[in-house]
């Protein structure tokens, strides 16, 4: 599959002689992350960042951790708009990693994607952009905002807050500067003074790459650029079979066992628990390579005992319903 980049945003000084399409605009709160795509053709989910896609075993922010949950939900937003036979590039932004709020703990082996702006104790990914091509050397169409909320509600991830929605020049009016309205959407309590990085506003016109309408507007302090260091992915960070194990608890839900029953069928459990376990040790081990390589063999099959006990009931009531 073609890797197509997102195309840059012009600031709002820069975009003051553009044209003004009519019909409704929306602005967004810009959100400070890791750029992650999703790319879905012939029913196969790819994974990129800015400018390429990435390998299996690439350190990209434990990026591995959300693999099976964001390619269901690639496959789901590319049914939910009946576009399975284009290629279809879903454009998000990867964040999180840390809170520092008394009342929330941290999650183990995390660190924050970005610095400035707290959003959420663990990763997320979220939604902003869909670019639709029915070939490799068709342009595509970046499709609209509502669209977009659309295949996010029925994939189950969240867009970027919605600021305001309306004419150009009531986005315009939208005020740059407020606390980031994430945390909230995610059910977390607040944190003072975590502002937000500024405003996307753009035409919710379905329409070409090189013909979409958008601008950024930030505040005063990520304009000085004092907030634009990625904090580097340590592969190799040592945890505790107690955290890895709390990593493995996560991994192991309905998604993962819907994935293997369709690799597996339905006449053996017991060969959709192996399914299972062999998944989430992949996904661990490529996230944390280290931690899983310094298990001794004891603690390696406490941690795959552990793993079968939390899949075995989930696969016999998704059995039993099916």
């Amino acid at each position: 599959m073609r890797f197509r980049p997102f195309l840059k945003m012009s600031s709002a000084g820069d975009a003051r002689g553009q044209a003004s399409p009519s019909g409704s605009w929306v602005a967004l709160e810009k959100l400070h992350g890791a750029q992650l795509v999703l790319g879905v053709q012939d029913g196969v989910v790819h994974f990129g960042k800015r400018k390429a896609w990435l390998e299996e075993g690439d350190s990209f922010f434990g990026w591995q951790l959300l693999r099976l949950s964001l390619s269901n939900a690639a496959l789901e937003a590319v049914r939910t708009l009946g576009l399975s036979d284009a290629r279809v590039y879903l454009y998000g932004e990867l964040l999180g990693g840390r809170y520092p709020h008394p009342e929330v703990p941290a999650v183990p082996g995390m660190m924050p994607v970005q610095t400035g702006i707290w959003y959420a104790p663990g990763l997320h990914w979220v939604l902003f952009d869909i670019l639709v091509a029915r070939s490799d050397e068709d342009e595509g169409v970046m499709l609209s905002h509502r669209d977009v909320e659309t295949a996010a509600r029925a994939a189950g991830v969240h867009t970027p807050p919605l600021v305001a929605r309306g004419t150009r020049a009531q986005m315009e009016a939208a005020p740059t500067r407020a606390l980031t309205r994430l945390p909230a959407m995610l059910g977390l309590p607040p944190l003072a003074d975590n502002w937000a990085e500024g405003l996307v506003i753009k035409s919710e016109q379905p329409v070409a790459p090189g013909q979409r309408v958008a601008f950024k507007r930030k505040i005063e302090e990520f304009n000085e650029a004092r907030f634009d260091e990625s904090t580097a992915w340590d592969a190799h960070q040592r945890l505790s079979f107690t955290e890895l194990q709390d990593w493995a608890s996560r991994l192991v839900n309905p998604a993962r066992i819907a994935s293997a029953l369709s690799k597996c069928g339905r006449g053996n459990a017991e060969a959709v628990v192996s399914e299972v376990e062999l998944d989430v040790r992949v996904d661990l081990e490529l996230a944390f390579p280290t931690a899983c390589q310094s298990l001794d063999p004891a603690s390696e099959e406490r941690l795959a005992v552990h793993v079968r006990e939390l899949a075995r009931p989930l696969i016999r009531q998704a059995m039993d319903a099916a």
